[in-house]
């Protein structure tokens, strides 16, 4: 089984993205866990583009940069002073890499540097050569791969390994090629190079960058594997310029999973690796990625959920837990019996067979009205679907804003008004404390969530919270144009739910349902 070199992008291709921008600090927390995850080579900035950037390689190459840590690159256009930059940045590091770089296409030849082929090879030419002074680790990739001639590429690739390159990239620079175009491009390109190296051949490793434009990033990768490259280069999450990237996370399970490849990654830290980059970027995968979006193991429909239940490979053709995340069952008006069932018994409320058919049929009523469902629908079922009664309103807030920012509410709570300061890091962190403390709630936020329904400034703003108490898991919404006075509303609906479950409970205790 092929060994697979694992070059992670996060820090420069997925953080120059649109919208993922990230401080120095914040690059830095990432490659320690990146690190962590064993990546072979991070590729840590462009150290050309800004003074930040800079200053974030060094420090990455400093701190992360250890002799028994991965290797350090920079990106460097084919220009010298963006190899100096990037020679500057880099040493620090025990292992460190220039990545330098020129579009080969016609595309770009023509239209961006109004040149000629000729021209092009010289410059990269001489960028490896420049590179190779400071560094005995030079990658060379010929941007725009996809669209360039490949007899041309055979032609700089060659050029670029007598200069002394040692990894030759063949990026998919727009996500230009399928799969099998991609295979039977890399393959000629490979064969060819090797065929004028000889004996040289076998020091040389080729590498792809594969763009997502039209979704294939990930298969053009496996394809170019197939042909014969031993790099991926890849982001957590797939973040990345346009449609992102080749994931890192669907690269490794595939190659683990089906046995395609070996590489060094620990895959039960990709889980924690992934929230880590969605928290700093403020961009989470969707649901429905692969691997690490929420609903990635997710069960709701009954056939499915039966089948997971009695065994998880009848619908998990991976064990999650291999990779840092968690098998869930979620429910809704088609979820099955069988789970349905196993749920109550988890919340500890057995039934009898009766009365579990009596209230299956309530709950699929309820889901099929509902959005989502909480551990309060559940019980609302055993209740012969109830409206949820509200105990705590919000009358009104006034937030004292100094070095530590204070509240004061005015919360009603059945016919009496109270009112409470709280503090926090913010208005709406102030604002919960102040309801813990007056509720008297032990409860764990587990997820908090604003979005805008509207793209100007008086948009209403929907607030989605989940708590957790003992092991129910509790959903609170709110929706209003104060986005504060939503986040409040939404933490008290949760409250309201929460006390709900708890009042069923209690009173469990004094008469069981069965």
């Amino acid at each position: 089984m092929e060994k697979i070199i694992i070059f992670d992008t996060t820090l420069r291709d997925g953080e120059q993205a649109s919208g993922f921008h990230l401080f120095p600090e914040e690059k830095l927390k990432i490659a320690k866990q990146l690190a962590k995850l064993k990546v072979d080579v991070i590729e840590a900035g462009f150290p050309a583009s800004s003074p930040g950037d800079k200053k974030s390689v060094y420090e990455i190459a400093k701190q992360v940069g250890t002799k028994d840590g991965p290797i350090i690159c920079a990106l460097a256009r084919a220009i010298d002073k963006d190899i100096e930059e990037a020679a500057q940045a880099l040493q620090p590091a025990f292992k460190k890499r220039i990545h330098t770089f020129i579009a080969t296409s016609k595309e770009h030849i023509e239209s961006k540097f109004k040149k000629d082929k000729q021209w092009v090879t010289e410059q990269a030419v001489n960028a490896v050569k420049k590179a190779k002074s400071y560094v005995d680790d030079v990658e060379f990739s010929c941007e725009d791969f996809g669209r360039t001639d490949k007899d041309y590429i055979v032609e700089i690739v060659y050029e670029a390994i007598e200069a002394g390159a040692s990894t030759i990239n063949l990026p998919d620079t727009v996500g230009w090629l399928t799969p099998s175009e991609a295979y039977e491009k890399i393959k000629y390109v490979i064969s060819k190079v090797k065929e004028k190296l000889k004996d040289e051949a076998k020091e040389i490793v080729f590498s792809v960058h594969n763009h997502n434009d039209f979704g294939l990033a990930t298969a053009t990768s496996l394809e170019a594997i197939r042909a014969g490259v031993r790099q991926v280069e890849c982001t957590i999450n797939g973040i990345g310029e346009r449609a992102g990237n080749t994931a890192l996370e669907e690269i490794v399970a595939i190659l683990k999973t089906k046995n395609l490849g070996s590489c060094n990654i620990n895959t039960k830290l990709i889980g924690e690796t992934s929230k880590l980059v969605g928290q700093l970027t403020k961009v989470f995968p969707q649901p429905n990625k692969a691997i690490v979006g929420k609903n990635a193991f997710a069960h709701e429909a009954g056939i499915h959920q039966d089948g997971v239940i009695k065994k998880a490979i009848t619908y998990e053709t991976m064990d999650p837990l291999d990779f840092g995340v968690e098998s869930v069952i979620t429910f809704g008006p088609r979820s099955g019996r069988n789970a349905l069932r196993k749920k109550y018994n988890e919340l500890n409320i057995p039934l009898d067979e009766g009365k579990f058919q009596e209230v299956a049929k309530i709950f699929t009523e309820i889901a099929d009205f509902s959005k989502e469902i909480d551990d309060a629908e559940l019980i609302r079922a055993l209740k012969n679907g109830e409206e949820i009664p509200k105990h705590f309103f919000l009358i009104s807030y006034c937030p004292e804003i100094k070095e530590k920012c204070k509240i004061e509410l005015k919360i009603k709570i059945e016919n009496e008004i109270k009112t409470i300061e709280g503090e926090g890091n913010g208005q709406v962190d102030a604002a919960i404390n102040a309801i813990k403390k007056l509720l008297h709630e032990n409860v764990n936020l587990e997820d908090f969530n604003v979005t805008s329904k509207g793209p100007g400034s008086d948009a209403i703003g929907f607030t989605r919270v989940i708590v957790s108490k003992n092991n129910w898991k509790i959903i609170g919404k709110n929706e209003d144009t104060d986005i504060i006075k939503s986040s409040i509303n939404a933490f008290l609906d949760a409250c309201n739910r929460l006390r709900y479950v708890e009042d069923f409970f209690k009173n469990k205790m004094s008469s069981p349902l069965q």
